[in-house]
């Protein structure tokens, strides 16, 4: 059995290329992302690891702009997203020198999509190790957009997802307690989704907020304290209202 691994575009037995599951793997193993579209936002959240203390932690962003409206979030290897962001931002560059007008979001996902199947067919090259999310708002209708990549090429369309480690735990959040909400509220959404499966606090939760007027904006940690402790507030009241009508009985 060993011996169908050796090459990545031999397929094993029941029809997978081994790469690919090994690249979906480094996926599951990589910090949880999560993006939620609201009406007139979107977000973009991670799971953050922390960092050492000489390290300088602007060094170590893993939301990033694609072009002035499309953000991009991944989970796997951290390499690996790099050559691809460098790809994607290049393409972008090159559609508006050429074109004269800037990328759809669909069109940037179909491009890193593309890439990524390349590289799951061609010789002396290896899948990549990560999935993406990528968000954004189309520059002639100004809907906003979500999508999801993985590394086998594939891509789809979604209002809410979450990749990398516990991606379904927080999905079955998501599905449970996605409305179509706007402004703060899809925010306070996204953190309450990372906060199933990551600690609490700014320190480990990285949040970027991609509005059509203003682009992308990257909440600091004392924000992102704040809303933390303001979902953990309504939680408590939740729980208090629950109790309330078993002490009268």
């Amino acid at each position: 059995m060993a011996r169908y691994d050796r090459a990545i575009t031999v397929f094993s037995p029941d029809g997978h290329l081994f790469q690919v599951e090994y690249a979906l793997e480094a996926v599951r193993k990589g910090n949880a992302a999560v993006g939620v579209r609201g009406t007139d936002t979107v977000v973009l959240g991670v799971e953050k690891k922390s960092t050492p203390k000489l390290q300088d932690s602007r060094s170590v962003r893993k939301i990033v702009s694609l072009d002035t409206h499309i953000a991009l979030a991944c989970a796997g290897l951290k390499a690996d997203a790099r050559v691809l962001i460098n790809r994607a931002r290049i393409e972008c560059q090159s559609h508006r020198l050429t074109v004269e007008d800037p990328v759809t979001v669909e069109y940037i996902t179909r491009y890193i999509a593309g890439l990524q199947q390349k590289y799951t067919q061609s010789g002396g090259v290896r899948p990549f190790g990560l999935s993406t999310l990528i968000v954004g708002f189309d520059p002639y209708t100004g809907v906003p957009a979500l999508y999801q990549t993985d590394p086998s090429g594939t891509f789809s369309a979604w209002k809410a997802n979450a990749t990398g480690r516990n991606s379904n735990s927080m999905r079955e959040f998501l599905e449970k307690n996605y409305k179509e909400t706007s402004g703060q509220e899809t925010v306070k959404l996204a953190i309450r989704t990372l906060l199933e499966v990551v600690e609490s606090g700014g320190k480990n939760i990285e949040i970027a907020v991609l509005t059509k007027e203003h682009g992308l904006r990257q909440l600091d940690e004392a924000e992102i304290d704040a809303i933390v402790a303001e979902i953990e507030a309504e939680k408590a009241a939740a729980e208090a209202a629950k109790k309330a009508p078993s002490k009268d009985t």
